[in-house]
This record gives structure tokens, sequence and C-alpha cells, in this order.
């Protein structure tokens, strides 16, 4: 009996088990697809264009502080007048500057090469200036205007985005460069807000992948992050790509959407993990399994109380089967049977034993039953053998 109640014990156990985890992790598995699914589908495109909408707002404005500056008739009337009195183009800037709360404002004179910012003249760009090679970019450029990060020459070569404009006279004449330019830090801080806000990873890129802009530890290039070991931008950067990508790096999975924006000419990319994500899903897994668990734990203690009281029961009933039998045997023992034919005498009525010897009905019933005798006379043999005894009221029977 106890190793067959073991054996039930180890089988329900295990069967409990079984069925409780086979149900939370068909669970959670449906619960993770269905979460990774929402992030492809939902949230993570959802939270790009949240942030692209909040970009042209916060990001974007320069591009088109820049584009109304280069078309401004006063720069180029200014411009085109010759360049005189050099403070109005200073206060000009100087407005711009405070106005659209940009870092710097600048303007540069293809015709003089002056470097004009918000304080006055900075320097006249050359040729043969590395730090100038911005300048002869531009002009050369197809586009009209680029978006680029450079040191900040008047503000102590802080790090700067930078929107370098294209300035044409009234016959589309070359005549300069102007644009604004905002301090990496704020745009990093703005970075970091959409990362709090959204709980993902946002940063710009060129087309070639290097990374522009960010707020995650240093990087050259997108290549050298792990969700774009495996992701290659398009050659041809165009609006119509809003790129998904996932990829599994040391046992975290990493989903990724790429945006072109073509007013920056960067690509914003919103990198999200599923760790945070899963991990409800991971708590409510462990939670499940330890309530199974627990569930399990107290089945099998009331099993086991079931099975012992059920023990104790078999073992009483037994018990008593036992002193039931055995009383049964000693009945049988003292109690008698007289069975088969019983030869007797038809005058004397004496029995004849199986031994062959004849012996009264009173000693033969004493020996095999146990009945004693007591001797009396029936009212037919009194009357027979004591007539008008009975007839007597002085008699006693």
């Amino acid at each position: 009996m106890p190793q067959h109640k073991t054996k039930f014990l180890v089988l329900v156990t295990c069967l409990l088990i079984a069925g409780f985890l086979i149900t939370s992790f068909a669970s959670f598995y449906v619960s993770r697809a269905s979460l990774r699914a929402e992030i492809k589908a939902t949230a993570l495109p959802l939270t790009s264009d949240n942030v692209y909408s909040e970009i042209q707002r916060d990001l974007v404005q320069p591009v088109s502080i820049s584009s109304f500056m280069a078309n401004d008739t006063f720069l180029r009337d200014w411009v085109i007048d010759g360049e005189k009195n050099e403070l109005k183009i200073q206060n000009y800037l100087s407005r711009i500057k405070t106005k659209y709360n940009a870092t710097v404002s600048f303007f540069v004179s293809e015709k003089t090469r002056t470097y004009y910012h918000a304080d006055g003249i900075l320097k006249t760009v050359k040729q043969t200036e590395p730090r100038d090679a911005w300048y002869f970019r531009v002009r050369a450029m197809a586009k009209d205007y680029e978006t680029n990060v450079d040191p900040d020459m008047a503000n102590k070569d802080a790090i700067t985005v930078f929107v370098n404009h294209k300035v044409y006279d009234y016959k589309g004449n070359y005549i300069g460069a102007t644009g604004v330019g905002l301090a990496m830090n704020s745009i990093v801080d703005t970075i970091k807000k959409y990362q709090a806000k959204y709980n993902r990873n946002v940063y710009f890129t060129d087309p070639a992948g290097k990374i522009v802009l960010h707020a995650l530890p240093d990087s050259e290039s997108v290549s050298t992050l792990k969700t774009m070991r495996s992701f290659a931008l398009p050659e041809t950067p165009s609006t119509a790509h809003e790129l998904l990508h996932t990829a599994t790096m040391q046992g975290e999975r990493i989903h990724l959407n790429a945006r072109f924006i073509p007013e920056m000419g960067w690509y914003l990319i919103v990198e999200q993990s599923e760790a945070s994500s899963l991990k409800e899903i991971y708590n409510t897994l462990l939670t499940n399994i330890a309530i199974s668990l627990t569930m399990t734990l107290g089945l099998v203690l009331l099993i086991n109380v079931i099975l012992n009281a059920y023990r104790k029961t078999l073992t009483h009933l037994e018990e008593e089967g036992k002193k039931l039998r055995s009383f049964t045997k000693e009945q049988e023992k003292e109690i008698k049977t007289l069975s088969g034919l019983l030869p007797i005498c038809s005058s004397c009525k004496k029995i004849r034993t199986k031994e062959g010897k004849w012996q009264s009905v009173e000693s033969y019933l004493s020996e095999h039953t146990k009945a004693n005798f007591s001797h009396g006379i029936c009212p037919n043999c009194t009357d027979r053998l004591y007539p008008g005894l009975l007839d007597d009221p002085t008699s006693t029977q």
C-alpha cells in the first residue's frame, strides 16, 4: 500500500505540474508573439511617426528658418548693394538668432568670402583652410541646403548642428550661404526627451550610415550598433522608405524602424528592445508557475490526507473483519450441528451413534449441542399415567 500510494502521488504531481507548465508556457508564447506583432505593426511605427512629428517641430524648424533667410529680400538686397553698413547685417542676424532661439545665425558672402554672424565679422573663409571646407562644399552642391554637424568657431568650437542654405540673387546667381545652428547639447537633450517619453532609443544617421545625432554612448557608425550589424540603409534615400528590421543580439531581440527625413537629409532611427516590454509577461509567467507549484503542492497534500484516511478506514475494516471471522470460527467450534439421517428406535426412541451404540435422546443431544435437559411431564402423559390427577384441585404440576 505505501509503495502504491507513493507511485500514485508522484504520478499525480507530474501530471499536475506538466499541465500547469504547458498552460503557462503556451500562454506566454502566445502573449510574446502577440507583443512582437504589435511592436512591428503598431507600436514602433507609431512611435516613429510621433517622434517624426515632434522632430518637424523641434529640429526641422532650422531648415525653415534658413530657407526664409535665403529668400529674404533684405539679405539679398544688402548683398547686391555691396554689403554696406555691416551693422545692418549684424542686427539682422542677431534678430534671427533671438527670435528663433538659435545658437548661431550667419551669412557668408561669395563676393568677399566674409563670414558674418550676430556679433559681427568672424573671419574670411579660404579654400586652403580645412575648417572652411563646408562653405565650398555648399557652393558646389546641387541641393539648395544641407544639414551637417561641425564645431562652431563663434561659440568656442561647441559641436553644433548647422543648416547651410544657398542664397541666390534675383537672376538666380549664387551670392553666398546663410543659415542657423543649434547647439548639439540642446539637440541631444531633445533626443533624450524623446527616449524618455517613448522608452525607445532615438538617433539620426546620414545616408551612409554614420551617426550624426544621438544620445547613446559614442559611436562612429550605425554598423557599430548591435541592431545595425545586419541592417543596410538604401543607397538612394527616399521618403517612401520606412524600414523595419529585427535582430537578436546576445539573446536580446531588438526591433528597429528607419525613416528618411528629407528636410534634414538624415535617417531617423527608432530602436526598441523587447526586454522592457516582455518583463511584465515574464513576471506573469513566473507568477503563474509559482501559483501552479503552490496549487500542486496543496492538491498533493490533500490527496495524501485523503489516502491516509482511506488507508486507516481500510485497516479498521480489515481488523473488524478479522475479529468477525475469529468470532465466527469460535461460534462454529461451540455450535455442533446435527445433520443427515439419525437412526432412532421406534419404541424407546434411543438414537444409534456412529459407533453403533444406542444412546438416549437426552444424552445424544447433550453431547452434540449446548442444550441441557430438565424433566417434566406433559398433560397427555399425566392423564395416561395418573388418571384423574389433573382433575384434583389440590394437585400441582
